[in-house]
């Protein structure tokens, strides 16, 4: 190790733990990045120092030491990703040049801890602008794994016993977020284990402190209120003010915090209440309702609703209008249509050119329709477009009280279904159905009566022509007929 570095260790081995640099403080605590031999290695740790001092009598010191130590062991026994681990505890000479630990005077008591490698949440979310939607994810993300953890802690799963972990220090600068994203609490207890010590200096963070903090009282409440201050400290990349009263006041101006409904709104700065009765008692609940206003996991902020089941689509009516205009042409609608076949014989060499252009457009389609006469769905309308069933529109079942798009008379199986009692949208298609069957046979009659007429007329022309070439005297043919 280094001669001129600052060392600190147990009675057993004084200069076990090589000091680098402070990197935090808390009243008379002062945390130390430090470094072990490990294997012909180093690794790096977080050591936390309590110098006894000259103000520090020797019974405030030892009352102090049984508390650390009660700490100490309690969180030896928490083990659990998004927790710092511990790795000793121990009172030995306070700090000092390697070898030297003889010349000194006094005690020290010293927690070792693992070093997380990372940024405190204050150097990251500098790096942040929470200008677009992953970044405000991520800000989430952070918060659900601290209060996941938190709520952890607090229900007594964290130790055998069923004792309840309280983190005493919650801010910034006590939270590391790693590079693969794991946020951990680090330096539990750094103002708890020194609660009774009266002192000038400032041992715990302003903003972050709980209103009872000022009577000596941590309380999982208490870590709660700071929890809220970080979320507000990350969600506006503002320092909390001091006060309750000012911290709800300022979290309900964040954006995302001010457009959530009133009763939600309430519900999320509750905890920044005065009352730790009055504040959330999971974290992770309370971050769900956060988290609507400021992570849209959805298109749109409300509801279905009917506009969006039968949307307006002005290009839905025209699919079955097609099909319509291959009725007109057949027969006026004001005609019997069972009169014609009647009439036919009676005068049949006038009637096969005026009947004969109407024939070609209907005849094919109707005969290869599979249902008798007078069946109920016409078979020219096509199949209804993609995406839609029988009763439903293009993005699922209609609102009740809106017009269906997907029910009789549009889109299911058939084009018509319904059945009998359906309503209909256009009364195109009920005249349709009561003349179908008879518009086919009076078409079949006068197609049979125009085939049988030129038969008839070939037939006599060339019987004429015969008996004219064999009777050239014009002896009468209708005899011999």
């Amino acid at each position: 190790m280094s001669k001129s570095a600052h060392h600190i260790g147990p009675d057993s081995a004084p200069d076990r733990y090589r000091l680098l640099r402070s990197i935090g403080r808390g009243g008379e605590a002062v945390l130390y990045l430090a470094e072990i031999e490990l294997a012909g290695g180093t690794e790096p740790v977080v050591v936390k120092v309590l110098d006894s001092k000259t103000t520090i009598t020797p019974e405030f010191f030892e009352r102090v030491s049984r508390k650390w130590n009660e700490q100490a062991e309690l969180l030896r026994f928490v083990s659990r990703p998004g927790v710092v681990g511990v790795r000793e505890h121990f009172q030995g000479s306070p700090i000092h040049a390697p070898g030297e630990s003889g010349t000194l005077t006094g005690r020290a008591l010293v927690l070792v801890m693992n070093h997380v490698d990372g940024l405190d949440l204050r150097d990251w979310r500098a790096e942040r602008t929470l200008a677009t939607p992953a970044e405000r994810r991520e800000v989430m993300r952070t918060l659900e794994q601290l209060a996941d953890v938190l709520d952890w802690l607090h229900s007594g799963k964290a130790t055998p016993s069923g004792r309840t972990v309280v983190h005493g220090d919650l801010s910034p600068g006590n939270v590391m977020v790693d590079e693969h994203g794991q946020a951990t609490l680090v330096d539990f207890g750094l103002s708890k284990l020194t609660a009774d010590h009266q002192t000038a200096e400032v041992w715990f963070t302003p903003g972050y402190a709980a209103p009872e903090i000022f009577e000596g009282k941590r309380t999982p409440a208490t870590d709660r209120y700071a929890f809220g201050a970080i979320a507000y400290f990350l969600l506006s990349g503002q320092s909390p003010p001091a006060t309750p009263e000012q911290l709800a006041v300022a979290f309900a101006t964040v954006p995302q915090i001010a457009g959530l409904p009133e009763e939600q709104r309430k519900r999320v700065l509750a905890i920044a209440s005065a009352d730790a009765d009055k504040r959330p008692l999971l974290l992770s609940s309370w971050v769900k309702e956060v988290r609507h206003g400021v992570v849209s996991t959805t298109t749109t902020s409300r509801p279905a609703g009917p506009q969006d089941a039968v949307p307006p689509r002005p290009a839905d009516a025209p699919a079955v209008v097609p099909p319509l205009p291959v009725a007109p042409p057949v027969a006026p609608p004001s005609q019997p249509p069972a009169e014609a076949p009647a009439a036919a014989p009676q005068d049949a060499a006038p009637t096969p050119p005026p009947t004969q252009p109407p024939v070609p457009a209907p005849a094919p389609v109707e005969a290869s329709a599979p249902a008798p006469a007078g069946f109920g769905a016409p078979t020219p309308i096509p199949a209804a477009p993609l995406g839609y069933d029988a009763g439903q529109g293009p993005y699922g079942p209609p609102s009740a009280g809106m017009p269906t798009y997907g029910g009789p008379g549009y889109g299911g199986h058939g084009g018509h279904g319904g059945g009998p009692t359906g309503p209909q949208r256009s009364p195109r298609p009920a005249p349709r159905k009561r003349r179908k069957g008879p518009l086919i046979g009076a078409v079949a009659g006068v197609l049979l009566v125009a085939v049988l007429a030129v038969v008839g007329i070939r037939l006599l022309g060339d019987r004429d022509a015969k008996d004219a070439k064999n009777n050239q005297a014009g002896s009468p043919t209708t005899a011999s007929a």
